[in-house]
């Protein structure tokens, strides 16, 4: 436990991470629950599945840049300030979406919704790290993203049940009232932890500091490769979250009502996984776990593409490597963003806003970019995804040099040689 952050007392501590993984959860709902309802609304807005889907990639991007800008500014505001900025910018954006009349205006307004999300939940890893640190910040975080897994495990079924009882504006008012209820939760129950006097500083600093701090965070070359790992390993879940819909609904044939199943079942692996890292987590360090969760992901992404490869793969056998290559997330994302934020204990708000930024930015890209190499089949899919894994295997090893210990806020130009 960290001692230099401000903690109020409305909130007892075993609560934080129930209400950490709630506003983190907006995020899976923002993306998930309208999966099941693509196809409706590329037929209401009088576009084709393969637009609308543009979309998600734009909702991603938007969540990067809201990151970006809301992670320096949590270090200079304060986290509670700059989560509830999010949530209005948030709330305007999807009242503005439930009368969108065409795709440009929904992937337009996509973009300014999730610009306010990214505001709104990049203080999350910010306050973890505001309190704890090393193999007790990675246990936190698999607790939080353990709660926050519910998310996506239920968004599409509320989708679809939305879209049984009404359309698929519906989803976006759920979305509204999601969105008001965390507003109050940030406003009276999550406690400011950053403390005054770092608060005091950073107000004080020149505002060039703020791209400062993103310097010194781009000169760690080993705090870049766990950054970059952890992006691609996410890389290969954009692309499963972008496609969903054409895989399951139109390659496969499966119902809309039915989506949710075979959408839940990645997410259930990888909460079985997030449990097991906890598991984990008394006896390796992060930095282990992470290796072996991107070697076990390239084995996944492996047997996808040569299903594939081999022949149009039945459901069965597309489902059961895509489970691991889901899964495994559960291991690499706690423990990367753990080591990752080991070398800047005093900056942890930038830090973080660059880390997720990379996250979203990637997959936003990827997304797009399978989108755009669509063929009606399920190769670029896979292959692409493989490449992810790939990827991520050689960052791990030649750039965050995972098999070597870390050293806390050790200098941004390390080397072997310096240790």
């Amino acid at each position: 436990m960290r001692s230099d952050s401000a903690t109020d007392n409305r909130l007892p501590t075993r609560w934080l991470a129930l209400w950490l993984a709630a506003l983190v959860a907006l995020t899976p709902f923002s993306i998930d629950t309208y999966l099941p309802a693509i196809p409706a609304i590329a037929e209401a807005l009088g576009s084709e599945v393969a637009r609308v889907q543009h979309s998600l990639s734009s909702f991603l991007l938007g969540f990067a840049a809201g990151q970006l800008m809301g992670g320096p500014l949590s270090d200079r505001w304060g986290r509670r300030t700059v989560g509830t900025i999010g949530l209005i910018i948030f709330v305007f954006s999807t009242l503005l979406i439930l009368w969108s009349k065409s795709v440009e205006q929904l992937i337009a307004l996509r973009f300014s919704q999730a610009l306010g999300g990214g505001f709104a939940t990049v203080i999350c890893t910010a306050i973890v790290r505001d309190l704890y640190s090393g193999r007790e910040a990675a246990r936190t975080l698999s607790t939080i993203t353990t709660m926050m897994l519910l998310a996506p495990l239920v968004a599409p079924v509320i989708g679809s049940v939305l879209m049984v009882i009404g359309d698929w504006r519906w989803i976006f008012t759920f979305l509204l009232c999601y969105a008001l209820a965390m507003l109050v939760l940030v406003r009276k129950l999550l406690p400011e932890t950053l403390s005054p006097t770092t608060q005091a500083r950073h107000r004080s600093a020149p505002k060039r500091h703020l791209l400062r701090n993103y310097a010194q965070v781009l000169r760690n070359r080993r705090a870049l490769g766990f950054l970059g790992t952890q992006s691609f390993v996410s890389g290969s879940m954009f692309i499963y979250i972008t496609t969903a819909p054409f895989v399951f609904m139109e390659n496969f044939g499966v119902a809309a009502e039915r989506f949710p199943l075979f959408f839940g079942a990645g997410i259930l692996g990888l909460i079985v996984m997030m449990q097991l890292n906890i598991r984990l987590l008394k006896f390796f360090e992060p930095r282990q776990i992470l290796l072996a969760g991107v070697g076990l992901q390239l084995l996944g992404c492996c047997l996808l593409l040569l299903n594939t490869l081999t022949g149009e793969p039945s459901l069965l056998r597309w489902m059961l490597p895509l489970l691991i290559v889901v899964a495994c997330i559960g291991l690499t994302g706690p423990n990367a963003a753990a080591c990752y934020l080991e070398f800047f204990p005093g900056i942890s708000g930038s830090a973080n806003a660059l880390y997720g930024t990379s996250l979203f930015i990637t997959g936003g890209i990827l997304g797009g970019l399978v989108n755009g190499l669509h063929t009606g089949t399920l190769v670029p899919i896979a292959a692409s995804m493989c490449a992810c894994a790939v990827t991520a295997l050689v960052l791990v090893l030649l750039v965050a040099r995972a098999r070597e210990p870390i050293e806390a806020g050790q200098p941004v130009h390390d080397s072997p040689r310096s240790r």
